[in-house]
This record gives C-alpha cells, sequence and structure tokens, in this order.
C-alpha cells in the first residue's frame, strides 16, 4: 500500500473518530445556556454530563463542589447525591423526570445551603418508591436535605411520595416562589426548625400531616390541603395572609403554642377541629369553617381583633378559658353550643365582649359560660335552643353589661340576667305564645323612635333584650311582625315581664 493511500485511510479513521466523539456529546435543550452553570446533568442512557464537580457512578450523580448545576433528562431509576461540604449549591430544574428505586431522588448529605430552582416553563417530576435501603443518613423523602434548603423559581415542579414525605430537611425550609404539587403517603412538606412559606402555589396531599415543622411563617401564597389527619401543624404558626383551602379527616390548623393569623381567606372543612392552639390571635381575614366537631378549640387565650368568621356547621362553635372580641364579625351555627368558655386547672374562664358583632344559631347554649362575662360594646344575637332543655346563656358566675346591644332569644326561659351594677338596663320579657324562625321584632320608645330591631333565625317566646337607649320609668311598646304586641314601663333595670 502507497504512502498516499495510508495517509488517506488513517485521516478518514481519525475523521470518524473524531465524528463519533462529536455525536457522544450531549445537545443541550433550547431553554439550557450552559454559560450560565457550573455543570450540567442531563438523565439517560447513560447519563451525560458536562462541568466540574460531578461524579457519575451508573445512575448515581454526586455533586461534590459548590455551584450552580442544570439537571434535565428522565430516568425511571436514577439519584442526584448532594455532597459538597460547607460550599452552597443550587440544582435548577430545566425539565427533569427522576425516579429513585431504592432511595430519594434527591438527597442532599452536605452543603453550606442548597436553593432548588424551577426554571420557567419547565415541568419537573420527582418521585421515589416505599422501598427505601438503609443509608447512613436516614432519608425518609423524595427530596431529603440535612442543610438549610429553599426552592423558588417560576416552573412547576410535582413530587410523588410513597415511603414517607414530599419534602423534608433537618435545617431551615424557605419557598420563595413556584408551583408545587406534593401527593406523599406521610407529610408533604417537612422542617425541623423553621419554615417561610412566601407566595407560591402550594397543592398537597397527605395520609398523615401536609405541612410539618418547629415554626412556620406563611407570608403569602395559595394553598390547597388534603389530608387524612392534619394540614398545618407547628409548635408557633404566623399567617399573614393567603388563600387557604383546607380538608382535613381530622384536624386543619394546630400550633402546639401559639397561632397567629393576620390576613388572608380561608375555607375549612374538617372533620374534628378546623383550628386549635394553646392560644389564637386574628387580626384580619374571611373565615368559613364546617366541622363535625369543634370549628376553633384553643386551650388559653383566643383574641380576635377584626375579620369575618362564619361557622357553618360545628358541635361547638368556638372554645376557649377565655375571650376577647375586640372588633371583627362572628357568624356561629352550632349543633349544642355556640361559644363554650371553659375552665383550666379548675380556674373559672371568662369572655369580654369590647366591640364587633356576635350571631349565633345554636342547638343547645349560644354562650356557655363556666365563668364570668363582660360586655363594653358591639351587638351580640343569641339564638338558642328550640327545646326546653337548655337556654340562650348560661353563665355560672355574673355576667355585667356595659355597653352594646345583646338581644337573647329562646323557648325555655327565663334567660339569666345580669348583674343589677350593670351600666345598662334591659328588658326580659316573656310571651304569651311562641314565635317562628323569621319573626321581626321591633321596640320603640314613648316618642314612637324605633331603639331596637331584629328578625330571629329561630322559634322564641323568651327574650331579653339589653341596649344604652332603655331608660328607667321610660314606657316601650313590643312590635312582633309590626304589630303591637304589649307596652312595658321600665321601673327597675332588668324587670322581668309575662304576658
Amino acid at each position: 500500500m502507497s504512502h498516499k493511500v495510508i495517509k488517506i485511510y488513517l485521516g478518514l479513521v481519525i475523521c470518524l473518530i473524531f465524528t463519533g466523539c462529536q455525536q457522544q456529546k450531549p445537545e443541550f435543550p433550547s431553554q439550557i445556556d450552559i454559560h450560565d452553570y457550573t455543570g450540567y446533568i442531563e438523565f439517560g442512557t447513560p447519563v451525560q454530563t458536562k462541568g466540574e464537580g460531578i461524579l457519575v457512578n451508573g445512575n448515581i450523580v454526586t455533586i461534590h463542589s459548590g455551584g450552580t448545576y442544570a439537571l434535565t433528562g428522565k430516568s425511571m431509576d436514577g439519584q442526584v447525591i448532594v455532597d459538597a461540604g460547607d460550599q452552597p449549591v443550587e440544582l435548577v430544574f430545566a425539565g427533569i423526570d427522576l425516579t429513585c428505586q431504592n432511595n430519594s431522588p434527591i438527597l442532599i448529605n452536605s452543603a453550606q445551603t442548597v436553593t432548588l430552582t424551577t426554571k420557567e416553563e419547565t415541568q419537573n417530576k420527582l418521585k421515589d418508591t416505599k422501598n427505601y435501603l438503609l443509608n447512613n443518613v436516614g432519608a425518609t423523602a423524595v427530596i431529603y436535605s440535612q442543610c438549610d434548603l429553599t426552592l423558588k423559581g417560576t416552573g412547576l415542579l410535582e413530587i410523588e411520595a410513597r415511603y414517607q414525605n414530599g419534602i423534608e430537611t433537618k435545617g431551615n425550609m424557605t419557598i420563595e416562589s413556584g408551583r408545587y404539587i406534593i401527593d406523599a403517603v406521610y407529610n408533604g412538606c417537612v422542617s425541623l426548625n423553621q419554615m417561610i412559606l412566601q407566595k407560591a402555589d402550594y397543592s398537597i396531599q397527605s395520609d398523615d400531616t401536609a405541612i410539618k415543622g418547629k415554626t412556620v411563617l406563611v407570608q403569602d401564597g395559595t394553598f390547597l390541603l388534603e389530608s387524612k389527619k392534619t394540614a398545618l401543624e407547628a409548635e408557633t404558626i404566623d399567617i399573614t395572609q393567603g388563600m387557604w383551602t383546607v380538608e382535613s379527616q381530622q384536624n386543619g390548623f394546630i400550633a402546639k403554642e401559639l397561632l397567629t393569623i393576620r390576613d388572608g381567606t380561608y375555607l375549612f372543612d374538617s372533620k374534628k377541629r378546623c383550628m386549635e392552639a394553646n392560644d389564637l390571635a386574628i387580626y384580619q381575614g374571611a373565615f368559613t369553617l364546617n366541622s363535625e366537631e369543634t370549628g376553633i378549640a384553643v386551650n388559653d387565650h383566643l383574641a380576635v381583633y377584626g375579620g369575618t368568621l362564619r361557622i357553618d356547621n360545628s358541635q361547638t362553635g368556638l372554645m376557649a378559658h377565655s375571650l376577647d372580641v375586640n372588633d371583627g364579625t362572628l357568624n356561629i351555627m352550632s349543633i349544642v353550643d355556640g361559644i363554650h368558655i371553659i375552665k383550666k386547672n379548675e380556674q373559672a374562664g371568662n369572655l369580654m365582649i369590647q366591640s364587633g358583632n356576635i350571631i349565633i344559631d345554636a342547638g343547645s347554649i349560644g354562650f356557655n359560660i363556666d365563668g364570668s362575662m363582660k360586655m363594653q360594646g358591639g351587638t351580640v344575637y343569641l339564638n338558642g335552643p328550640t327545646h326546653s332543655q337548655s337556654q340562650a346563656l348560661v353563665c355560672t358566675q355574673a355576667y355585667e353589661i356595659n355597653g352594646g346591644i345583646l338581644c337573647a332569644l329562646d323557648l325555655s326561659g327565663p334567660i339569666q340576667l345580669p348583674i343589677k351594677e350593670s351600666e345598662q338596663a334591659g328588658l326580659l320579657v316573656t310571651l304569651g305564645q311562641s314565635f317562628a324562625a323569621g319573626t321581626s321584632i321591633m321596640i320603640k320608645d314613648s316618642n314612637d323612635h324605633n331603639i331596637f330591631e331584629y328578625t330571629s333565625l329561630k322559634s322564641f317566646q323568651t327574650m331579653m333584650i339589653s341596649t344604652i337607649k332603655l331608660s328607667l320609668e321610660d314606657t316601650y311598646s313590643i312590635y312582633i311582625n309590626n304589630q303591637l304586641y304589649g307596652e312595658i314601663t321600665l321601673y327597675t333595670a332588668y324587670s322581668p315581664i309575662r304576658y
């Protein structure tokens, strides 16, 4: 063979080898600019990578240096391990579909912090199975982290947890933005320390608790939480705002210490309790609660400063040791008690009404107070029982009315009267017959001025009405369904009248 032929042959071989090597290089998706990243990982057969700080062992990819890494591709059995020591790492999900058959798809052993970013207009899916191999960190989640974890982005991250949890960190967790769909056989999101949830879209289904942390701070977001046990649980919960839809087969929110709600929109449907805490403060917000047991249960102190709270169904609407109503609207429907003030460690409870509006439709007792009550202002309408075994208002200690409007209606009577030291007078009237729900009540003074008007939610025969507009030695006309029923001259602050 001539030297010329040999050179041509060798040239063709080198060209083929070079072309083959070129074909093995990863073709980056159009949304990936490799220059933006420290490294690039594409799952497939085989796994392809580019950049520094990446080790590949079959279908397991280990990131051992700090930096930003783009992840894409699909694998039915793959894993990403972060073991970067004290360096920060960011993983950018750019169209990743990753299942791990025997461990966490994303396992973070060490790093200073880890940020998970979903790239815009991408859909990303992570999934595990119910079969985990023993590992030295005890991973129990699809995304499992030993350090602080931040999630953000504008894409979608879908997590299917078949072993235990969806996302879990032993450090702090912050979710800044993004869309998250989590379906977990145990907990959805878990942080052993502080969890901060910002303006993102959360859809979480869990067989245990949807969101769980030591301290949970919610600044905003849209939440759809469906749980077989509890939707949100922590020692301390502080919610600034958000739009919440909560469905739980047991409890909605549970705070072992303090639950604070500053604003937002809330729709609860719970088998047991919609909200439960040792102490609870509501500043603003629109609440609609449905519970087969208790709407809100507070072990110690419940304070309402504003907002609209509607309990459409419950055995007991609100239950607390002490309740302060400073403003807002409470509209409660209950099979048993509307508001139940309970003893704590044998200490009597108390109800204080400064302002606001309270409307109660109770099957048994409107206000069931194991302690004392003081009313300084506001309006209270108690639509009590339609049977003779209970009353609209029961208070084991004296109660006092110094302002506002109180109207208590029931069939049984007589309704308990406030103490004589009250600054405000009232009428206790037992009518000669019962009247049906929807009956209008109107009281006019001697100058024919309308000083009180209300339409009953339930049938009644006894009514106790107190307002600052009542004066001693004045005569008042009672109208039922716009017809004059009778007249009363008020000789004492509370004189029972029977027709």
